[in-house]
């Protein structure tokens, strides 16, 4: 019985060596496999690289740079990769989108197909680095699959926008997205583009109307200032907020009557934002009232009065004022914060 036992354990013990043996071999032989990839394509990309750079930075034409083999692919990827982050001229970046777009064309065709999330993400993020918009098709179509995933879509939508693709608002309307990917899509559309979604505001859902204002806001593209004034007199809320923010980063509004007011509203966000357009409109009427919110509780309102004050000409007197005669300690140390941050 003892010897059974003993023959079963030996057994057991002979047959995960055996086991442990055949993983060992199995990850030096998959080890020795990519070790010699690497040096083939690391190889392969020091035999082209001056040539790559020829047609890059000057235009120059060779026969023989093949990419018709994975490895060669793969070190085709990885040269235009490193070209991409430090290429600045227009010309450059063109000739680099060519080349990519002869050779890793139907490369990447395949790989938006692929069944692997990560190939289909990897050829993403290198279409939109390359520009390779004779691949345009190709991403309309993977933007209409159902199964696509909400990273891919978020992607496949920002590379639309970037080749300032004309059916991004349609595309864009089937899908319920963040304010903050709104956002980063909008950013990217050239003037036309942006259009479109500002002539459709009323109909836009609020993540998208916060999207629209804060691109204004953020390129403080004063093109826009009668829609977004009218914006901020038809609507009430976060949108209406928003719209105000917007004038505030234009610096300008055609009457600035309706704005004073706001410096006494019962929002503090009301109040914060009218501080900082009065500020960087400089309207001289809205001096007074900007002194009298250095005291307001809220610090984010008696910064900004801070702020707003100090862009003004005499702005250094006036807090000196405050710092000198005013009894609140709150306002004097804001007076003190704005006179020593040299603005």
């Amino acid at each position: 019985m003892i010897n059974q036992d003993i023959l079963f354990l030996a057994i057991i013990t002979l047959s995960l060596m055996c086991l442990l043996f055949l993983l060992l071999l199995y990850l030096t032989i998959r080890k020795a496999k990519e070790i010699k990839k690497r040096r083939e394509i690391e190889d392969y990309k020091n035999k082209i690289n001056t040539q790559i750079f020829s047609i890059i930075a000057e235009g120059k034409r060779y026969r023989g740079i093949g990419c018709e083999t994975a490895i060669k692919q793969k070190a085709m990827e990885e040269l235009l990769s490193r070209y991409v982050k430090i290429l600045e001229g227009e010309e450059e970046k063109e000739r680099l989108s060519d080349l990519a777009s002869d050779c890793l064309q139907g490369y990447y065709q395949k790989r938006l197909k692929s069944i692997r999330w990560s190939h289909r993400m990897n050829a993403l993020y290198h279409i939109e680095d390359f520009y390779m918009i004779k691949l345009l098709d190709e991403v309309v179509i993977l933007s209409k699959k159902k199964n696509i995933t909400h990273q891919e879509l978020i992607h496949v939508l920002r590379i639309l926008a970037t080749f300032q693709y004309n059916g991004l608002k349609e595309v864009l309307y089937y899908h319920d997205l963040s304010e903050y990917e709104y956002r980063s899509i909008l950013m990217r559309l050239n003037h036309d583009l942006f259009d479109q979604f500002v002539l459709s505001f009323h109909k836009s859902t609020s993540p998208l109307q916060y999207a629209i204002l804060d691109v204004i806001s953020l390129k403080k593209a004063i093109e826009y200032r009668f829609f977004t004034e009218n914006i901020f007199m038809s609507y009430k809320g976060e949108v209406r907020l928003r719209a105000l923010k917007a004038l505030a980063e234009i610096g300008y509004v055609s009457n600035i009557e309706p704005y004073l007011h706001l410096l006494h509203s019962s929002s503090w966000q009301e109040r914060m934002v009218a501080a900082k357009l009065i500020g960087s409109i400089q309207e001289e009427k809205g001096i007074p009232r900007l002194i009298e919110l250095l005291h307001d509780q809220i610090w984010w309102v008696r910064s900004q009065a801070g702020q707003s004050i100090s862009q003004f000409p005499n702005g250094k007197a006036i807090l000196q004022s405050v710092l000198e005669t005013s009894k609140d300690t709150f306002a004097r140390d804001m007076a003190w914060d704005w006179l020593h941050k040299g603005v």
